[in-house]
């Protein structure tokens, strides 16, 4: 700090430090964050069954969403019923047909929209389809 001939006080804040600081701040939260896609993102009550199996995870497995709000969800992505198909046609001409389908529907679900999502998987030649639900005691 310096003083000037009349008195008054020069103040300077040196901000070069302080940007330096803050880039490091940044670039540290930028790289240490990670990026996933939940699918717990959804509100499904899952209907339960006392011969409820635990659910497996496999290469060529697709999971099919439909909330209680009768929406489709193809894994993350909203797709509608109306574009379901295209969805799973596109999926099976690139990686072929998949070993299985899980089926996560909510209990409030409509069960038309159920039955609409299943033969659009058998329009498919898809016949492999679990339907998720959770194990009661």
């Amino acid at each position: 700090m310096r003083r000037r001939s009349n008195g008054a006080e020069d103040f300077r804040i040196e901000l070069t430090s302080l940007v330096d600081i803050m880039f490091l701040l940044i670039l540290f939260l930028v790289l240490t964050t990670t990026f996933t896609v939940n699918q717990g993102k959804f509100n499904v009550k899952l209907p339960g069954a006392v011969t409820s199996t635990s659910e497996v995870q496999q290469n060529k497995v697709l999971t099919i969403i439909v909330t209680a709000n009768d929406e489709v969800y193809l894994g993350s992505k909203k797709v509608g019923l109306e574009g379901l198909l295209n969805e799973i046609s596109k999926y099976v001409q690139q990686n072929g047909a998949p070993k299985a389908v899980y089926l996560k529907a909510d209990k409030d679900a409509r069960y038309g929209i159920i039955v609409k999502v299943m033969d659009v998987l058998r329009t498919q030649k898809i016949f492999n389809i679990n339907l998720i639900v959770k194990k009661l005691q």
